[in-house]
């Protein structure tokens, strides 16, 4: 219970949790050592993850910088790889303290120490980071990949910065706060839409930077507004009131953010997912908001922003993680397809696997090898179907799509239960952070 809730082991003493546990069992005693015994089965899971890794080929690290205080900041690292079978493994390795340094030479440190600790120092090719900026353009013996679902995080922040739009999100917020905060004037709320037959909804507020809680909040809101002006009215907050052209710009704000919603869905909804889905879903998101631009100024800004943070996506370095998708092949320009064939062949040769001539002709068997369904597994396709029928391209593509998009999993960088779990792990004391973590993920 300690591990899977992330609790802090002190509630194990505490007077109230052992009169609950007393109630469901009076025989049962917790162990008075339950720090012993959390660091013994970590032990055991720690010599366990060990033996698996020695086993593993290609593997990516992610990284996480969090605080639990302003001048509390940890590193968590996770590593990830593909299995025989094809299956994408993910574990996490360490949580350490920075000790009041996060430049990115500390963090640089960190992570040569996680690797060097647990022998895969030689075998990791690339690092998903979430923020970090100071990373950006560090040389590196790997390669810093940007966490997918940040950088959408940071294109929303940029986004609030227009000062148009920060005025009506802070209008909005302010609405959701009055009533989140003053029980009489929810309530009356409430009488109004029963009385009137309206729809009734949890009332959200959100303030920080994360596009799709924004989301919610606003929509929220826009289904329940026409009854709250009711209220706002008659408690002569007019302050509150939007006018026209706020209704205008909220509409947009919502309709722009449901496109990338629609977009991200695209991703399964837990654990981790392949990089090469990023080229289909930010085409499937730019096409949509290019033809909503002309009449939706906040599309328009989603857009520039997208382009400016991602890049052109026709020549793009994910191309070739695309391209060996077996799912996503064929919707590759011809640009980015040859930029594709053109990499692959100068890795391969580089590393003196295959000769230019076999590349191309195991790149035109595959290119006209029938597309997988976009519901099936790349990475068992490449471990079976695609090693007995393009042998060495095989380990390639699975070094290339076992990079993932997102350096958490799917159901923390798209949900709300990222907020959940921040604020639980931020309970646990420090000293037993990094086993409590680590058991939670891996146990």
């Amino acid at each position: 219970m300690v591990v899977s809730n992330l609790l802090p082991l002190e509630i194990t003493q505490d007077p109230n949790f052992l009169d609950f546990i007393h109630t469901l069992k009076p025989t049962f005693q917790i162990p008075a050592n339950m720090c012993t015994l959390l660091n013994d089965v970590h032990k055991k899971q720690e010599e366990e993850l060990r033996n698996i890794l020695a086993a593993a080929d290609d593997i990516v690290l992610t990284c996480e910088l969090w605080s639990s205080r302003p001048e509390d900041f940890y590193l968590t690292v996770s590593c990830h790889f593909v299995d025989g079978y094809g299956n994408l493994k993910s574990y996490m390795l360490k949580t350490a303290s920075m000790l009041g340094d996060n430049s990115a030479a500390n963090i640089q440190n960190q992570l040569s120490a996680v690797m060097e600790a647990w022998g895969i120092k030689e075998k990791v090719h690339s690092v998903v980071r979430a923020g970090m900026p100071q990373l950006k353009g560090v040389k590196a013996k790997w390669l810093h990949m940007p966490c997918f679902a940040d950088t959408l995080n940071v294109i929303f922040k940029n986004l609030m910065s227009n000062n148009e739009l920060s005025k009506v999100l802070k209008k909005c917020h302010n609405i959701v706060r009055f009533f989140k905060y003053n029980s009489e004037a929810e309530q009356k709320l409430r009488n109004i839409q029963n009385r009137l037959g309206l729809v009734k909804d949890k009332l959200i507020l959100h303030s920080g930077d994360q596009w799709l809680a924004w989301l919610h909040m606003l929509k929220s809101l826009n289904g329940q507004y026409s009854a709250m002006v009711m209220v706002i009215n008659e408690k002569g907050k007019t302050d509150l009131i939007l006018n026209e052209k706020d209704k205008e710009k909220l509409n947009n704000v919502i309709s722009a953010l449901e496109h990338l919603k629609k977009a991200t869905s695209m991703m399964k909804g837990n654990g981790f997912e392949t990089i090469a889905v990023m080229l289909p879903l930010l085409k499937t998101l730019m096409d949509s908001l290019e033809k909503e631009k002309t009449n939706n100024d906040v599309a328009q800004m989603l857009l520039s922003q997208c382009r400016e943070d991602f890049g052109d996506i026709n020549k793009n370095r994910l191309a070739t993680n695309t391209f060996l998708d077996p799912r996503y092949k064929n919707q590759l320009g011809q640009q980015s397809r040859k930029q594709a064939i053109y990499e692959i062949t100068k890795e391969l040769n580089a590393a003196k696997v295959l000769s230019a001539a076999k590349v191309k002709d195991l790149l035109d068997k595959y290119m006209a090898y029938e597309p997988n369904a976009e519901d099936s597994n790349p990475l068992s396709w490449w471990r079976n179907t695609g090693k007995k029928n393009f042998g060495e391209l095989s380990k390639f593509a699975l070094k290339k799509l076992g990079v993932v998009s997102t350096a958490v999993p799917l159901e923390r960088a798209f949900s709300s239960a990222g907020d959940r779990f921040s604020n639980l792990r931020n309970s646990i004391e420090p000293e037993n952070l990094n086993v409590i973590l680590f058991l939670h993920s891996n146990w």
